[in-house]
């Protein structure tokens, strides 16, 4: 089975063409253009000229369904959903925070992950693994990195994702030498990581219209600042 992951939840963009849980080709891009530019041309090298297939030849498709950026989780969800609507291919969501959290599976100690949400919050979840297998995973929410800390307690804990690197001297302070951080090439979601969590689970993989829905955690910014201004 050969599935299509996508993630555009931040600024960066991954893009993965995975058969059988093994990666075919991927892809990876930071910068400060719109995913909307260059996603489809991205999906389209890859398949037609990395991987020799046609879009058809794809048997389902991911995307990272957030938490994130409002505006990147709308397009990368949108694309996936075309895709799948115009190829009769079943596709899932799969949070962005797994997304991170799960190229740490083989890890002896918690996995912390923690994702920028700006305005002083990170989104976050925090996961057990035992033998490469999830045995726990928190709810996920949008707080302040200062509650995530009361969260994690005393405890070793391994960090990962943009909201530890840009907490990352308040971490160390209250953790110490108990704060454990993933070197930066891993501190992003992996599309890859996405299509693992589904050849893992198939059966989340849907024709239904709601297959893939957003999950925002909070409002947007224009609403919060819209009620500030009104209050």
């Amino acid at each position: 089975m050969k599935i299509l992951a996508v993630d555009t939840a931040e600024q960066s963009c991954s893009i993965a063409l995975v058969e059988d849980n093994v990666p075919i080709s991927q892809s990876f891009l930071m910068n400060r253009m719109t995913h909307s530019r260059t996603l489809m041309n991205i999906i389209v090298r890859m398949l037609e000229k990395d991987a020799g297939i046609t879009i058809d030849d794809v048997d389902g498709f991911v995307a990272a369904c957030g938490p994130g950026s409002f505006t990147g989780l709308r397009i990368g969800i949108s694309i996936v959903k075309g895709l799948s609507f115009a190829t009769s291919k079943p596709s899932a969501g799969v949070s962005s925070l797994d997304g991170i959290g799960f190229q740490f599976i083989f890890s002896s100690v918690p996995v912390c992950v923690m994702m920028d949400a700006k305005r002083g919050e990170v989104y976050f979840a925090l996961y057990r693994f035992c033998n490469g297998r999830l045995v726990d995973k928190s709810e996920e929410l949008v707080i302040s990195p200062e509650k995530v800390l009361k969260i994690v307690g005393s405890d070793f804990c391994l960090f990962a994702g943009s909201g530890a690197v840009a907490f990352r001297p308040l971490i160390q302070k209250n953790m110490d030498d108990k704060a454990l951080f993933v070197p930066p090439f891993q501190n992003f979601i992996k599309a890859s990581a996405l299509a693992h969590i589904i050849f893992e689970d198939n059966s989340r993989l849907s024709m239904m219209p709601n297959a893939i829905t957003p999950v925002y955690l909070r409002r947007s910014d224009a609403e919060i600042s819209y009620d500030q201004r009104h209050r």
